[in-house]
C-alpha cells in the first residue's frame, strides 16, 4: 500500500508543478500609453513667493502671527532641501528689510516652542573646584571656631 502512495504522492506533485500559469490577470498592459511631462519647480522660489505674495500678505506683524497659520507655513518649510532653506534663509524679508525669512521664522519657532534646555542653561552652576573650594573654606571657618572656643574653656575665659 506505501509503495502505491508515495509514487502517487510524486505524480500529484509533478503534475502541480508542471502545469501553466493559468492566472488571467493582465500584467503591465496599457494599450495607449500616455506620456507625462513633469515640470520641476525650483523649491525656494515657490517658498518665496508663497511667503511675499501669501504668509506675510495675511500676516504683516510677526508678533501677532496665530499659531494654525505658522504651522501651515512652517510644514511648507520643511519639506525644502537643506540647500533651498539656505537660499530661503538667506532672502531679505519684503515688509521688515532688515530681517531676513530664515530670521523670522526663527523668531517664530522660538515663540511656538520655547527651548526650555536654552533656559536651563543659562542658569548659572557651579563647577567642582568651586563647591570643593568652598567646603574646604566652611570647614576651616567651623574649625578654627571649635579650636578658639575650646582654648578659651582650657584657659577657664569661659565656663
Amino acid at each position: 500500500m506505501k509503495k502505491l502512495l508515495i509514487p502517487f504522492l510524486f505524480l500529484i506533485c509533478f503534475l502541480g508543478l508542471s502545469s501553466k500559469n493559468i492566472v488571467k490577470t493582465p500584467i503591465n498592459e496599457y494599450k495607449n500609453p500616455i506620456i507625462l511631462r513633469a515640470t520641476v519647480l525650483n523649491t525656494s522660489d515657490t517658498f518665496i513667493a508663497y511667503w511675499q505674495n501669501d504668509f506675510r500678505v495675511r500676516n504683516p506683524s510677526v508678533c501677532d502671527i496665530p499659531y494654525d497659520q505658522y504651522k501651515e507655513m512652517y510644514d511648507i518649510y520643511l519639506t525644502l532641501s537643506k540647500e533651498d532653506r539656505e537660499i530661503v534663509n538667506a532672502t531679505k524679508d519684503l515688509l521688515e528689510e532688515k530681517y531676513t525669512i530664515g530670521d523670522i521664522i526663527r523668531t517664530l519657532v522660538n515663540k511656538f516652542y520655547p527651548n526650555n534646555q536654552k533656559l536651563k542653561s543659562e542658569k548659572q552652576k557651579l563647577d567642582q573646584t568651586s563647591i570643593i573650594v568652598i567646603a574646604t573654606v566652611v570647614a576651616l571657618v567651623g574649625a578654627t571656631s571649635i579650636s578658639i572656643l575650646f582654648i578659651l574653656k582650657n584657659n577657664k575665659v569661659i565656663k
